[in-house]
């Protein structure tokens, strides 16, 4: 799996979830985190792929 196929899990995930009726930063965040468990990829590496500053607190809200 290369860079291009996360960013396409993303994606595609992300407008899922805003077609599901979240807003778009929340499904970007539930997104992430939601390919970050699928394919065993940590949240901060994901976070650096799709090039978005957030700090840890904000991260560590989303996880749970």
């Amino acid at each position: 799996m290369d860079i291009f196929d996360v960013l396409a899990a993303i994606s595609t995930r992300k407008n899922s979830f805003i077609h599901s009726g979240v807003n778009e930063n929340k499904a970007l965040m539930k997104a992430e985190r939601y390919v970050s468990n699928e394919y065993h990829i940590s949240l901060l590496d994901i976070k650096r792929l799709v090039g978005e500053n957030r700090t840890q607190k904000e991260i560590q809200r989303y996880r749970s």
